[in-house]
C-alpha cells in the first residue's frame, strides 16, 4: 500500500460496500478489501445455494436463459442467485451499490470473485490467457449518465488486469433502446437484438473464447444478443461471467391448472 493511499484512508477510513462497517487497514496488504468478514461469509452462503436446475452450487453452476443456450453460449458463470425481493439474501446492498457507487476496491474484489469461477473453466478446456479476450456489454447512455461510469466496463478492466486475459471493447449501445424494465418479455427480446451494435474489432474476437461481463443476467436477451454478434465476427466461443442471475419467478400452480 502506498504512502498517498495509506494516509487516504487513515483520514477517510474505508467502509464495507454491503453493510457500511468500518473496514480495518493492514499495513502488509496492498489494497482494501470490499467487504468485512461477516459480509464475505455471507456471500459465501449464497455461493453455497444449490441451482434449481442442475443441483450444483451456484458457484460451480454453468446453467444459463434459454435464449443464451439458443445463441450458442458455452455457459454462465455466476456467484449468487440473486433475489431482490428476499430479505434473507443479505448482500444486496452491494450488488446494488456495484451498479451505483464507483468503488475500485469492489470491482476488483468482484474481479477476483469471477476469477476463481473462470480459471477452473479455462483449465477444463485446456485454455491459456492468449486463447480468450473479455468483453463487456455497455451500459445504457441515461444510465452511465446518472452514476457517471459504466460498471460492466469496470469489472472488465479489473478482471483482465489479474488474469492478463486481454480486454477488447467491442460493441457500441445504441442510444434509442428502451429500458428493459419497463417492456414485456417479447418487447425486451426484439429491444435487445437491436441494442447493440459491434464495432470495428477486425480480428480481435476471430477464433477466441469471449468472455463477456456482466453484473445481474436476468433475462439473458442482452447476453444472447451480444453472443450472436460475437459469433458473427467469427468467436469460437461466448462463455458469460456474472455476478449472479435473477431467480425466475415460479408460477401459481393454482392458476397453472
Amino acid at each position: 500500500m502506498g504512502f498517498v493511499q495509506l494516509v487516504e484512508n487513515l483520514i477517510f477510513p474505508p467502509k464495507c460496500a454491503n453493510c457500511g462497517e468500518i473496514l480495518g487497514i493492514e499495513l502488509t496488504k496492498k489494497q482494501i478489501d470490499a467487504l468485512c468478514k461477516d459480509c464475505r461469509a455471507q456471500l459465501e452462503a449464497e455461493k453455497a445455494i444449490e441451482c434449481q436446475r442442475c443441483g450444483l452450487q451456484m458457484q460451480f453452476c454453468r446453467c444459463m436463459p434459454r435464449k443464451m443456450e439458443k445463441a450458442q453460449c458455452a455457459a454462465l458463470l455466476k456467484l449468487v442467485l440473486y433475489r431482490p425481493s428476499d430479505d434473507k439474501m443479505k448482500i444486496k446492498p452491494f450488488i446494488y451499490s456495484i451498479k451505483h457507487s464507483r468503488n475500485r476496491a469492489s470491482f476488483r474484489f468482484v474481479a477476483e470473485q469471477m476469477r476463481g469461477l473462470l480459471i477452473p473453466e479455462m483449465r477444463a478446456y485446456s485454455l491459456a490467457p492468449a486463447d480468450c479476450v473479455i468483453t463487456y456489454m455497455p451500459r445504457s447512455h441515461k444510465n452511465k449518465a446518472q452514476d457517471g461510469f459504466d460498471q460492466g466496463l469496470e469489472m472488465a478492466k479489473e478482471l483482465s488486469l489479474i488474469t492478463g486475459i486481454a480486454l477488447v471493447r467491442c460493441f457500441k449501445r445504441k442510444i434509442f433502446s428502451k429500458q428493459q424494465r419497463d417492456l414485456n418479455r417479447f418487447e425486451r427480446q426484439l429491444n435487445m437484438s437491436s441494442a447493440y451494435s459491434l464495432l470495428d474489432i477486425e480480428d480481435a474476437v476471430k477464433d477466441k473464447t469471449v468472455i463477456l461481463v456482466d453484473d445481474i443476467v436476468t433475462t439473458g436477451s442482452s447476453m444472447a444478443a451480444c453472443a450472436r454478434l460475437l459469433y458473427s465476427a467469427g468467436a469460437y466461443s461466448v462463455l458469460g461471467v456474472s455476478i449472479g442471475i435473477t431467480e425466475k419467478k415460479q408460477k401459481n400452480k393454482a392458476q397453472k391448472d
